[in-house]
């Protein structure tokens, strides 16, 4: 008998907190998290971004405020991070977020097609070690799945401080038609975009000395 073959996906991998969740993280994932919870009902005939791996959350927050009328749909599984995101939504009294705290592929499947107008990727983990580049969020798969729910013009930011994940990033996205690359040279991708503020996680690139790239594409088809 043939056996069936498996074909793994790519997994969105979920970091250990360095120490246990205090009783107010836990308490604001119990009882807070499900006010924001993704509901596709909410989202319906609504404009929407969409952020992957959003970290402890400063530019879902920023983008929420300069878009009151679009819907952010924030998704994480860093259960600090999201704590953290529930904190601010609450102090600056947002009404357009939505958190999904789960595997980024199962949210790509609930998304309609051609749904999303914005896509933001910022410092996703470079998985430096080879043993580990399958763990690599931007993979052909991973671009199949968000050249279906972005639609025809819709944008694409990715911010990386890795050369070596920043090669891989170009090859996925330039192998796939569909995308144009905005900036067109590596020496033209050293500029934050303006409606972006600066996380956590470039801050810590910037104490390293890391170099940092911001890169943009377009849905053309």
């Amino acid at each position: 008998m043939n056996k069936t073959k498996t074909i793994l996906k790519p997994l969105f991998y979920r970091r250990k907190p360095r120490r246990s969740l205090s009783l107010l993280q836990k308490n604001l994932l119990k009882f807070n998290l499900k006010n924001f919870l993704f509901d596709k009902k909410k989202i319906k005939k609504k404009k929407k971004f969409l952020e992957i791996g959003f970290g402890y959350g400063e530019n879902i927050i920023n983008l929420a405020k300069k878009n009151p009328k679009k819907v952010i749909i924030g998704c994480e599984v860093y259960e600090p991070g999201i704590t953290n995101l529930l904190k601010n939504i609450e102090k600056e009294n947002l009404k357009n977020i939505l958190i999904f705290p789960k595997n980024i592929f199962i949210l790509l499947n609930k998304l309609e097609q051609n749904s999303i107008e914005k896509i933001f990727i910022l410092y996703p983990d470079p998985w430096p070690k080879k043993k580990h580049y399958k763990r690599r969020l931007i993979t052909k798969v991973f671009v199949n799945k968000i050249s279906q729910i972005l639609k025809k013009k819709g944008i694409i930011h990715i911010f990386t401080d890795s050369e070596d994940y920043l090669k891989k990033i170009l090859a996925e996205l330039l192998s796939k038609k569909k995308f144009l690359w905005m900036d067109k040279k590596i020496e033209k991708c050293n500029k934050r975009p303006n409606e972006l503020i600066k996380s956590k996680y470039e801050k810590k690139a910037d104490i390293k000395g890391n170099k940092k790239y911001y890169l943009k594409f377009k849905k053309i088809c």
